[in-house]
């Protein structure tokens, strides 16, 4: 009689066990699943372009950048200029605060044939400093044929009171006949404190300003 009931105890022990153990495996899936669900709209936030201007032919996109509070942006437009003309007037570094929107300064350090280093100074407004940036420009051709230009900040001492936490973007041309589409995309962070709320919102006008007067330059050309 006895081992009948520790039979019995034990089969009603292994049935509790065997419940407890489903149910804790039921209650991680659950939570694995709201993990995802929460994970995967923040995720494809981040990677999602809003357009931000679109105005003379050109549209300027921003974006949320996972692990930074500072947007990117993307700015594309269609310019009757060849590739060659482009090429020349962006690797004419020392004029950049000619026509480079919100640069007080840059100054070419090394070229290369299909590489240059050069320092750039930001412009920010008031009551923040400028700052700067040594950028590592690289000149490549993909696969199918169009320019690229990579655009790298380096961690070098520039002797500015400030210097941008980081810099990465790129330029890409695409000819089309007698036009060719220009792409720019740049992520950058500032080292000072400068507050999101003022960056973000009217980050679309440098690369606006940019093709504005990169535009006129190549139109200059042709005239």
């Amino acid at each position: 009689m006895c081992i009948l009931r520790l039979l019995l105890y034990q089969n009603i022990c292994s049935r509790k066990s065997h419940r407890l153990t489903s149910n804790i495996q039921t209650m991680k899936t659950i939570l694995f699943l709201i993990i995802i669900s929460v994970s995967i709209p923040q995720i494809h936030q981040s990677e999602t372009w809003e357009l931000a201007k679109n105005k003379k032919g050109i549209k300027v996109y921003v974006s949320q950048i996972q692990n930074s509070a500072y947007y990117a942006f993307k700015a594309i437009m269609s310019v009757k200029a060849t590739e060659a003309e482009i090429l020349k007037i962006l690797k004419e570094v020392n004029k950049y605060s000619e026509w480079f929107a919100f640069t007080a300064s840059a100054k070419l350090i090394s070229k290369k044939t299909d590489e240059q280093d050069f320092f750039m100074k930001t412009d920010y407004p008031w009551p923040f400093s400028n700052e700067c940036m040594h950028y590592n420009m690289k000149f490549v051709k993909t696969p199918n044929n169009k320019q690229k230009i990579i655009i790298s900040g380096i961690n070098k001492s520039t002797n500015c009171k400030y210097s941008l936490k980081k810099a990465d973007g790129y330029i890409l041309l695409e000819p089309n006949g007698a036009y060719t589409k220009i792409s720019y995309y740049l992520h950058s962070e500032p080292s000072q404190n400068i507050p999101t709320w003022l960056i973000n919102p009217n980050i679309h006008e440098m690369p606006y300003q940019t093709f504005v007067s990169l535009r006129n330059k190549l139109n200059a050309l042709n005239h």
